[in-house]
């Protein structure tokens, strides 16, 4: 992992050595802090998986269907690599993927291939599938380029770490990437029809492209995703409620307020969390999987709280994670399982917690942030919020 870094805050400035997270997160293993899943360690197919990829394209129709190429994320590629292949606005494009990025092999710590898949059409948005199949539209018409990132890259596609920290990287993702000439739900179907079931790992990236592709995550109004982290459909609207629902994937969902940080400042909200995405102290870099509720101040701090397993209820820590744990704060808010299940309501008075906790020079809060995370044990975890409102001078601020 360059770095030895994970999802880096574009706004932090200091850096930790590969080294050092690597015999951090091996240390943490071996004292019983992992608690990594086994259930998905079959190993992915890599580059066979893209041999039968482009057999299938063949069977099902060949050019007619459109342009595909092959192509492997490595540690030794700058990013961003352009293929040779030019995409119109507009133009439906699926990657289907393979493989595994390491924070630490030792310590079996790595990410799916979809979270640090990243594509962009020329200089357009950047595109992140987060899960190992998915579609982008075209923002404009220039050559596709990729790049992998798991927090290296900033909002403007530049590395925010040295060159020679990224290229450290340990792993590799093979994917295949087709340009649609027609209607990608179609094609992906003939793909599907041509392999009949067949490697497990191909079908199911099929599946999940035809899914997504035909039913795909919409972002809900008024809300949007921290950038790095693509939309896959973790947060969705449920009449006035906000369900989660989270399985080796990140989310933060930002909606931008503007309040005072002043006196009395309150945020409230109801919650009823059913399944916690990690059963250890969530302290640590290896078991860093949770489910929060968060506040972005105009300094770059966040504070979030959070519904932990094993913390106990009060407690503060800084974010482990190399780069965030210069920006971001977690206070327990609950713990254990006690109230799993039912729905509670909560109230903080922000600016004391801020005061107390942080205590920088913020003026205002700029964003109410959900977060939902299972990248690291890669587990699941589910949870609805409801009546999420801000308590001001002036009045309350309904959010959702």
């Amino acid at each position: 992992m360059p770095c030895a870094c994970q999802f880096h805050h574009p706004d932090a400035t200091h850096l930790t050595s590969r080294r050092a997270l690597l015999q951090g997160a091996a240390a943490a293993l071996a004292l019983g802090l992992g608690g990594l899943s086994r259930a998905d360690a079959e190993t992915p197919l890599g580059e066979d998986f893209t041999t039968e990829i482009l057999r299938l394209f063949e069977t099902a129709g060949g050019a007619s269907l459109g342009q595909i190429l092959p192509f492997a994320l490595t540690p030794d590629a700058q990013p961003w690599q352009t293929l040779p292949l030019d995409v119109r606005a507009g133009q439906p494009v699926t990657f289907l993927l393979s493989g595994r990025w390491y924070l630490a092999r030792a310590a079996d710590l790595w990410f799916e291939p979809g979270v640090v898949t990243m594509a962009r059409a020329g200089d357009g948005a950047i595109y992140n599938p987060m899960l190992n199949a998915g579609t982008m539209i075209a923002d404009r018409d220039g050559p596709l380029s990729l790049a992998r990132s798991a927090g290296e890259i900033g909002p403007d596609g530049n590395l925010i770490i040295p060159a020679e920290a990224y290229l450290a990287g340990d792993g590799r993702v093979d994917g295949v990437v087709i340009a649609w000439s027609g209607n990608p739900v179609q094609g992906l179907a003939a793909l599907m029809a041509a392999a009949g079931g067949g490697a497990a790992e191909v079908a199911g990236a099929l599946g999940l492209a035809h899914r997504r592709t035909s039913q795909p995550e919409i972002t809900p109004e008024g809300w949007v995703n921290f950038y790095h982290f693509g939309e896959a459909g973790v947060f969705r609207p449920e009449g006035a409620e906000m369900a989660c629902e989270t399985h080796k994937t990140v989310a933060i969902l930002m909606h931008p307020v503007a309040a005072a940080l002043t006196d009395g400042l309150r945020l409230n909200w109801d919650w009823l969390v059913d399944r916690l995405p990690s059963a250890l102290a969530e302290d640590q870099v290896t078991t860093h999987d949770y489910l929060s509720i968060g506040v972005q101040f105009d300094d770059g701090q966040d504070l979030t709280y959070l519904w932990s397993a094993a913390l106990p209820e009060g407690h503060v820590f800084r974010c482990p994670l190399p780069t965030w744990n210069a920006v971001e704060t977690h206070l327990v808010q609950r713990s254990g399982p006690a109230g799993l299940g039912d729905w509670h309501g909560e109230s903080r008075d922000i600016t004391a917690d801020y005061r107390a906790h942080i205590g920088g020079a913020a003026q205002r809060v700029v964003a109410i942030w959900l977060l939902g995370v299972s990248v690291f044990q890669r587990g699941e975890g589910s949870c609805r919020y409801r009546n999420l409102s801000l308590t001001t001078p002036d009045g309350d601020v309904q959010i959702l």
